[in-house]
């Protein structure tokens, strides 16, 4: 059966997001379609429809003579996408507290135990994925078609990671202590206390290298 062209593009766009997020494209990197398209081995049509998408999420710019690249995010931006996050996954918080099994705390568990490796190896950019998925995994509890729709659509979840510092060595604790109090609110099934803990945790800066020292 042949893939339709929305669904490459729909492809070509979530591999592009994911690039940009962990820093495989960097502000002010070019995207060219040409390039795009024989590294994705299609035409230049899904990709100039991926690029489209990328620009309506602000991510990336289109100027004349200059091409498509990647945006860079202002404090204004991270601040208001912060906002969004804390509304919408303290939401998912309180609805997984409600309804996740022991099956669904192990898979979190396993998360954030993965999360801890990565961060102790300076695996940067794969404990930025990892904890994405951490957070999709607790939208996918929740079972909220609409915040999943949304967070798969605008990758709030990991747009705010894009100039996220780099966790040192003596930081590990205090960033699996923090996902550690998410996941024992869920479990706990307390609804308000999760949707409390996820709110802190979005909307609480990430300490530099220099104070995560200090914790």
């Amino acid at each position: 059966m042949k893939v339709s062209k929305v669904v490459l593009s729909e492809q070509i766009k979530t591999q592009l997001i994911d690039e940009i997020i962990t820093g495989t494209y960097k502000p002010g990197d070019r995207l060219i379609e040409s390039s795009l398209s024989k590294q994705f081995g299609v035409s230049q049509s899904p990709v100039r429809e991926a690029l489209k998408g990328l620009m309506e999420m602000g991510l990336v710019i289109q100027e004349p003579y200059k091409g498509t690249t990647v945006r860079a995010i202002s404090e204004k931006d991270m601040h208001e996408v912060s906002s969004v996050r804390a509304a919408l996954e303290s939401l998912a918080a309180g609805l997984a507290a409600e309804r996740c099994t022991s099956d669904d705390i192990a898979i979190l568990e396993r998360l954030l135990t993965r999360m801890e490796a990565l961060a102790e190896a300076g695996d940067e950019k794969n404990r930025i994925r990892v904890n994405n998925l951490f957070h999709d995994e607790i939208i996918r509890i929740s079972g909220h078609s609409l915040i999943a729709k949304l967070s798969k659509s605008l990758r709030f979840a990991g747009w705010s990671h894009i100039k996220g510092v780099k966790v040192s060595k003596d930081g590990v604790f205090h960033l699996v202590t923090r996902h550690r109090k998410i996941i024992d609110a869920i479990a706990s099934h307390n609804v308000a206390e999760a949707e409390a803990v996820m709110r802190r945790h979005i909307e609480e800066k990430f300490p530099s290298a220099a104070e995560q020292g200090k914790t």
